[in-house]
Parts: structure tokens; sequence; C-alpha cells
């Protein structure tokens, strides 16, 4: 049984939501005012120990299983990729389930279990992270989807074992207003400018993708840097390690600001019909002719045997275009990525990848990143929230991003030791140099 489960947390989403462009094709039927968190009252809960059995834990076990037998969309590629069939292995995970000797031994193994599928959208939510689930979430409108997870956050259990209640939301909420309040217009700790070339070599470094509440420690420095080097023929955008966040970044926030025009790509969704997926069905409008959909389709025999058993498909086009400040940036665009890169960062290797808006240099990124935010159910007995993807994205071209994420237009394979020391001397940085002519 693998033992990286809680080390793939370190890679999660930083600040949730992997949103897709589809989702602004249906804001205008949502478009309802938002919730506010700081109008929530919960009611005060009595304490309450979780005094579970063997047959508990075995219970929460099958009801995860079932759930993910019924919506999770990649168990397929998790054959391919790494060789598990992981609904043939039930009686061998429910035996190791059984051994659980209390919740915090429980919730460790059925992360290890779930680890199995290699997809680091699935898992369970561990304790620092539900109430950040609840408030980002609580602020949807409530007639959708989203806002449906927040209710689970709600429930008597599942706030005693993720600790929520009126204070705590307040703290956060105040963590929130001070760092807005103390925001550094030169220094931000998930970005880093330099000028590799002065006059010829821009670079920047993103570290995560923040979520539209932090955005403002980065919205000065990346402008006022942008227009520093609106001239320079190369820009570097410095992605690698980037474990996703608010898709709202890069898609609102960073390119809007750089392009000198309009970039598009189609993608695809699948999806299974399962009870959970209900409300999504209807909110995406997805279209239930998967057959006539793949027979019209020039997809490979592969990837078609792997679509056929879902149940709804949707086709949307994802649209960049310049915002009022942008640079209109006319140089050369280079993307450093490799295996570190997931989920909305993927998405953004992916859009540049498809759209040509820049090369891409380095190694294959980590995929699943073409989708939306993945979904959420409490277990019944030990409230713990199980978190799992449950849409498959591809490209245009008909590529599966979990099975083949994107591959670089120049390769370059580095160690851990590449990836430090002074910017011109790494060997990605080289790649671009000589890529652009500027080798010295």
């Amino acid at each position: 049984m693998k033992k990286n489960a809680i080390i793939s947390f370190c890679l999660i989403i930083l600040l949730l939501i992997v949103s897709i462009f589809a989702y602004n094709n249906y804001t205008n039927y949502i478009n309802t005012r938002t919730n506010d968190i700081r109008s929530v009252k919960l009611k005060d809960l009595d304490r309450k120990d979780f005094i579970l059995s063997r047959k508990d834990y075995i219970e929460d076990f099958n009801f995860a299983y079932d759930v993910l037998k019924n919506h999770y969309p990649f168990f397929e590629v998790n054959k391919k990729l790494y060789g598990v069939d992981w609904l043939n292995n039930k009686e061998k995970y429910e035996a190791y389930i059984a051994e659980s000797k209390n919740d915090v031994d429980f919730f460790s193994r059925m992360n290890e279990v779930l680890s199995e599928l290699n997809n680091l959208h699935t898992q369970l939510v561990p304790s620092y992270m539900g109430l950040e689930y609840y408030i980002s979430y609580y602020s949807n409108p409530k007639c959708t989807w989203r806002h449906d997870i927040a209710k689970i956050y709600e429930k008597d259990d599942v706030r005693r074992r993720y600790n929520i209640n009126n204070e705590a939301i307040e703290n956060v909420i105040n963590q929130y207003i001070k760092s807005d309040d103390e925001v550094n217009k030169t220094y931000s700790k998930n970005l880093m400018t330099e000028n590799i070339i002065k006059d010829k070599l821009a670079y920047i470094r993103i570290s995560s993708l923040i979520g539209m509440e932090y955005i403002n420690q980065d919205r000065d420095i990346v402008i006022n840097y942008l227009n520093e080097i609106k001239d320079y023929p190369f820009l570097i955008i410095d992605i690698r390690g980037n474990g996703g966040g608010d898709s709202r970044y890069w898609a609102y926030f960073l390119l809007p600001n750089i392009i000198d025009k309009k970039y598009e790509t189609k993608n695809y969704l699948l999806i299974k019909s399962g009870e959970l997926n209900k409300k999504i069905f209807e909110q995406f409008n997805f279209n239930k002719d998967v057959k006539t959909f793949l027979d019209k389709s020039s997809f490979s025999r592969d990837v078609k045997d792997i679509l056929k058993d879902f149940d709804g498909y949707l086709a949307f086009d994802s649209i960049i275009e310049p915002s009022e400040d942008s640079i209109h940036y006319k140089g050369k665009i280079y993307l450093l990525v490799d295996n570190g890169v997931y989920s909305s960062a993927e998405m953004l290797a992916s859009f540049c990848k498809e759209t040509k808006l820049a090369t891409l240099v380095g190694s294959r990124t980590a995929g699943d990143g073409i989708g939306f935010d993945p979904m959420q159910v409490a277990l019944p007995n030990t409230a713990f929230v199980l978190r799992f993807s449950n849409n498959m994205g591809l490209t245009e071209s008909g590529s599966i991003n979990e099975l083949d994420q994107t591959m670089p237009d120049i390769i370059v394979q580095e160690s851990e030791e590449d990836k430090t020391g002074y910017l011109e001397n790494q060997k990605i940085i080289k790649a671009v140099m000589r890529d652009a002519g500027l080798s010295k």
C-alpha cells in the first residue's frame, strides 16, 4: 500500500476552485446575489466524541467506493498509466481499512487507498482545509452545485470533524482583511520578477495561482513590471512546480494584461450520470448523446474506447482577450513547465500549447487541468469529506488531459539541482536563450 497520500496534499490546489471557462457560459442563468460569509450564524453544537467501530470504518469505505464507482472518470486512465485496476481491488482495500485502529488511522489508510488512483484531486479532505472550502464555496449562488458543497460543511458531524464554527469563520475573515491591508507593492512571496538580460529577456515566476481574495498582493507588482518590459523581445513565464489554485489568476488577470490579440481553443468535458452530478448535468446542459458525438469525432480508437461509458459531454470554447490595460506584448513568450504543473496551472499550460500563445519549455506536466472543481461528499459515519475528480477533460484534438498531460515544445529534463541557483545558469533558461538566439 502506498505511503505518499499525505504528501499529495502539498500539491493540491492552494486556494481551491479549478474553474473551467464553460462556467462563464451559464453565469447569466445563475446571476443571483452571491452569499456573504460574514452573514453566517451557525448554531452552537454540543461536544461529541466520535466513537466508531470496525463496522463503521468498513461502511464508510464501501460508501466511498460506490460513490467513486458511479462518478469517478479516470479508472481506465489509471490502468493505462499505472497498471492499477482500482475497482477490482475492493476486497484488498476493504481488508486494509478493516484494520483501522481509530479515526486518525482510518483517515491515513483511506488516503493510502485513494492514492492508488494516482489523482491529486482525490482524497479525504484534511482538517485544515475544511473551513477554507466552506468559506470559498459558500459565496456561490444558492441555486448552484458549488454552493451545495458548502452545505456539506454545515452538517453537524462534519462541522465537528472540521471545527467549523462562528469564531473560526470570523478569524479567517479577519486574516483576509489583514492580508489585504498589509499588501506590499514591491514584493510578493508568490512571485518574482527579474531582467535576465536587460532590454531583451524578462522573467516572471509564479509559485501558485492564488485566489482572487489574495490577488492584490501580486497585481501591482505584475502590472508595473509588465509596463517596464513591454518592449522586450522575449518574456519567460515560469510555472514550474505550480500545483494550481484559481484559474482566474491567469485567465482574468495575468494573460489579459499581456496579450495583444484574442486567443481561443475548444475543449470537451465528459461526465457520468451519478446522483451527485445531477445538478451539474442540468446547469451545464450536458448533451447525453455521447455515442453520436464519438462517432462524428476524429478521436483515436483508444480515446473513444475510454469515453464510450460516459453519460454526457460538453463542448466549450476557452477564450482569452486583451484587457483595457494590456501591454499588447509583441514579443515571444516562453512558458516553463515540469511535472509539478497540475490542475489549473495545467489548464494554463494546455491553453498556451493549444493556442500557440507561448512556446512551452521543460518536461511533461502532471495533468487533470481541463475541468471544473472536484466534487465533495461526506462519509456517513466518520464525517470525513471525500473530494474527487468527477469530469474528464479533452483538448480539441482529442487528447485526454489526465492521460497525456501537456508535452512541451522544447524538452528539457531537469534535476532538482538544475532548478536552483542563478537563473542564467539553469539548463531550462539556457534552452530558452538558445531558442531566442541570445546564447552568450
